[in-house]
């Protein structure tokens, strides 16, 4: 009898003229979810402002927890799909009631009908139907707000959609069709949430780890591999470059004042992110800064990194408590692997009083007397790069 999926599109009342286009990189992205999750026996097609995804024989579970993070998904459901008759409606609904593993106590029946010349309208359909499910139901009640089980029906000049269950997807715009990011990733809970974030607005990212080896061990190195893992199913496909930091901080610690010292860090951490966005034709850096967190990201250090920045520098947690970004952190499930224990290399090197409201003429001399552009090439040179899959698989692959 095979099964159906039916997704809907988030946003789509916003994409006027560019529908086509974001109708297409979405439908790839979910052809790719289901080939990788469920296997080749499906197809997948545009139905009208929908998605129609059908198999002969049965979808996987994962399939379920796969959609839901696939950008630009409002929701999606197993649908009966039906002829555009009336009398074909309320055999599905009785159908796909009496399957339900457990009875709930009340319910609601949703029709939208975008096919306006179909001979009842909304209403009539809602309310016929849900005196037929009152009569064979006898345990359910009516109820309008909040119902326990809501029975959606929706009527398109091609089929009628009769589902029972409903899955919320990530939302936002479909991946790929906002723009290239290089996004700095690090052991902590900030970063894996902006990335998650700038994933929602249909970014693709590069991940970028700056590796403090010898000053660290090899633990927080794991920790990025995994948090990448997850955050790659985000997306079609994903690189991460691990680029050695370590003699790089040590050289910017002999250059400077001891209170820039960690300021100094991140400034030559995002030219070297803008040389690996110069070189994959990336359009902007993508970090998980959040105002006065901590003394780095005060208004005037944040300026006088940005000052240094060729490229925007994307900060989507900026205006976010600690709080907020835990919450995404434990929705996403980055968090138990955020908290895993780690060594810092910056702490080990941060200042007894880091800088919090800088001096721009002591900035703008350094920028003059000091230039390791050659040297951060070499890093970048020496990343070890890895491909991340759509299911999380990471492999190793030849350096830059």
């Amino acid at each position: 009898m095979g099964e159906s999926i039916v997704v809907n599109v988030d946003e789509l009342w916003l994409r006027g003229k560019n529908r086509s286009l974001y109708f297409k990189a979405l439908i790839k992205h979910v052809r790719e979810t289901f080939w990788h999750y469920h296997g080749k026996d499906f197809s997948c097609q545009k139905e009208g402002n929908r998605i129609l995804v059908t198999t002969k024989g049965s979808f996987k579970n994962d399939i379920y927890l796969a959609l839901k993070r696939v950008p630009g998904v409002h929701s999606f459901f197993f649908a009966k799909v039906l002829p555009v008759e009336y009398d074909n409606i309320y055999p599905a609904v009785k159908e796909l009631v009496s399957s339900l593993k457990e009875m709930p106590n009340n319910f609601k029946v949703k029709t939208v009908r975008s096919f306006k010349r179909f001979p009842k309208n909304s209403q009539e359909v809602s309310r016929e139907i849900g005196e037929r499910v009152l009569s064979d139901f006898p345990s359910l009640k009516a109820k309008m707000k909040n119902p326990e089980l809501s029975i959606q029906i929706n009527i398109t000049e091609e089929n009628i959609f009769v589902s029972v269950e409903k899955y919320f997807g990530m939302g936002g715009q479909p991946y790929g069709t906002t723009g290239h990011l290089i996004t700095l990733l690090s052991g902590g809970f900030d970063s894996p949430v902006a990335s998650y974030l700038m994933s929602k607005r249909g970014c693709h990212q590069t991940f970028i780890f700056f590796y403090s080896y010898p000053f660290v061990s090899e633990d927080v190195k794991d920790k990025i591999l995994d948090l990448s893992s997850l955050l790659g199913r985000f997306q079609r496909e994903t690189k991460l470059y691990v680029v050695p930091f370590g003699d790089m901080q040590k050289k910017i610690s002999k250059s400077c004042r001891d209170e820039y010292r960690t300021l100094l860090f991140r400034k030559h951490m995002i030219e070297c992110a803008g040389i690996l966005a110069k070189k994959l034709n990336a359009e902007a850096l993508c970090t998980g800064d959040s105002l006065a967190q901590v003394s780095s990201q005060t208004m005037g250090n944040i300026s006088l990194i940005d000052s240094s920045s060729k490229l925007s520098i994307f900060r989507p947690l900026l205006g976010f408590n600690k709080s907020e970004t835990i919450s995404i952190a434990n929705k996403i499930d980055t968090y138990s692997i955020s908290e895993r224990p780690h060594d810092d290399a910056c702490s080990l090197f941060a200042p007894k009083h880091p800088i919090i409201k800088p001096d721009k003429k002591y900035w703008e001399d350094y920028e003059e007397s000091v230039d390791y552009t050659e040297e951060l090439e070499s890093c970048l040179s020496n990343a070890e790069v890895y491909n991340i899959s759509i299911c999380g698989e990471v492999e190793k692959v030849e350096a830059l």
